[in-house]
């Protein structure tokens, strides 16, 4: 190997190791700010995310599970769950999802910013869903025990059978907030579409049933005076 073979392999090495310190120090400014604005941002995200809990304490949102009943049984099962503390959790993790996105846009790295995007997108739609989920939770309970209370004053049926009727009037309203739900978290909308077009059809075909066997002496009785007259 000659002289001017090794001068010119020294020159290529020296060049290509210019390039890559000068793209090294120009990355390491954004890096070190990445890295900054990462920090930060958690820092808000559990900040904020704990001062949204306590507002919504504030609030007295927790008793809404105290109103359908379901804050003993939770406790019951041992799972420690609170609406104030579902609305922090999603407050900051929809801030931590806003950095990391802000930050991968920063490196550069398009497919984790594709990924988060999607995901940013998708957190108001657990946030909807949440609320339309314990609408229909209270509702369902306030719709039952109107019920009740009505069906009791009437003295028309059984104990046995208002206790039926209020839990039917409660989980139809639930299962349709639940259906709701789904739907606007976009899992399987076709398939929801059909089963809530099967319950509606189960309950006009059980009404109709019901109605007609029951009031079929009724009715007969009608149409005769009709056809008399």
């Amino acid at each position: 190997m000659n002289v001017t073979n090794l001068s010119d392999i020294n020159s290529t090495f020296m060049s290509s190791s210019q390039i890559i310190w000068n793209n090294i120090v120009n990355f390491l400014p954004t890096l070190v700010l990445a890295i900054v604005i990462l920090v930060l941002g958690l820092l808000i995200a559990s900040l904020l995310g704990s001062l949204i809990t306590k507002i919504a304490k504030g609030l007295k949102i927790d008793k809404l599970l105290n109103t359908v009943g379901l804050a003993d049984k939770l406790k019951e099962a041992d799972v420690s769950f609170s609406l104030s503390g579902l609305f922090g959790w999603i407050v900051k993790w929809f801030i931590v999802i806003a950095v990391l996105l802000t930050v991968a846009n920063m490196l550069s790295l398009d497919a984790v910013s594709d990924f988060l995007k999607e995901v940013l997108l998708y957190i108001p739609n657990v946030l909807v869903a949440v609320v339309i989920i314990t609408i229909g939770l209270v509702v369902g309970n306030f719709t039952a025990e109107l019920v009740e209370k009505s069906v009791r004053m009437s003295d028309f049926i059984s104990n046995t059978s208002i206790k039926t009727l209020r839990n039917i009037t409660k989980w139809v309203i639930v299962l349709f907030a639940i259906m709701a739900s789904l739907t606007q978290l976009g899992i399987a909308p076709q398939l929801i579409q059909v089963f809530f077009t099967g319950v509606v059809m189960m309950f006009a075909l059980a009404g109709g049933l019901a109605f007609g066997l029951a009031g079929r002496d009724r009715a007969k009785d009608v149409i005769e005076r009709i056809f008399d007259r």
